[in-house]
């Protein structure tokens, strides 16, 4: 009896507690609902206001580097714009230079061409116009070093220029330097195989190497571009006498005479064969 009086005593007082804990849940919810509520505004009001400010922050940041970068990109068109107007201003003036380089060739004025030609390079030094047209200039005038200098300033502006390469070829063959005047010359053909004065200067180095068979060779291409030419005929009969080719020598002779019969030097070549 006393056992069951205690077991229903215990599942009286579970019984009590469990009732108890659920009113006071019951009571309880009112302040864990407005707890939360509180949190969630908490949240907003200082959470989310924290993150805004910072993407404020992040954007204002990136609004001052885009104004930055604006502000840089507007000064670098106008420092563009400047360079180009200045350069057209330069390449106007040039022009207007090079004008007056023309008439001046016309009048044969050499000293105010010479002038002129100075003139274009102190404002653009690597023009091309002006430094062939001022080297073209001193070898005419037999002003070998001074036009050395500017033909090797324009073979490194432009490598693919054969008539410098083959002026400057034959500016090294009159300082005996034959090897350097073999490979510019043969530079000069490789890129223009169709002008027969590279091939007449590469005659004359050989010659002056003594090959004399390459020489030759070296006219007979002269020939093919230009046929029927008295002089190359005439270098051509010469170098066959100078290789005992009498046979070879006399027929060039007497092709000179059928082309020009008052040949004085083929007239005479031929009444000592």
């Amino acid at each position: 009896m006393l056992y069951e009086i205690y077991i229903f005593f215990w599942v009286t007082i579970s019984l009590l507690i469990l009732s108890f804990y659920k009113v006071f849940l019951v009571l309880l919810y009112p302040f864990t609902w407005f707890i939360s509520y509180l949190k969630k505004e908490y949240y907003k009001f200082f959470s989310l206001n924290s993150i805004k400010k910072q993407i404020l922050k992040e954007t204002n940041k990136n609004w001052k580097l885009i104004k930055s970068l604006n502000k840089d990109i507007i000064k670098s068109e106008k420092e563009l714009e400047k360079q180009k107007n200045t350069e057209l201003k330069l390449k106007s003036k040039i022009n207007k230079i090079f004008l007056k380089v023309e008439v001046t060739k016309q009048k044969w004025n050499i000293e105010e061409l010479e002038k002129l030609l100075v003139e274009i390079l102190s404002i653009d030094e690597n023009n091309i116009k002006a430094l062939e047209t001022l080297s073209n200039l001193y070898i005419t005038l037999w002003k070998n070093k001074k036009a050395f200098s500017l033909l090797k300033k324009l073979i490194q502006l432009d490598m693919e220029n054969d008539n410098a390469i083959w002026n400057l070829a034959k500016l090294y063959l009159d300082l005996w330097e034959v090897d350097t005047a073999d490979i510019l010359i043969q530079k000069s053909i490789s890129i223009n195989s169709h002008n027969h004065r590279y091939y007449v200067t590469y005659a004359d180095i050989l010659y002056n190497k003594w090959d004399l068979e390459n020489a030759i060779r070296a006219i007979e291409k002269v020939l093919e571009i230009k046929p029927k030419n008295v002089i190359y005929l005439d270098a051509l009969a010469s170098l066959y006498e100078e290789m005992w080719d009498f046979a070879k020598a006399r027929s060039y002779w007497l092709e000179i005479i059928d082309l020009e019969p008052d040949y004085e030097k083929a007239k005479k070549k031929l009444q000592e064969i």
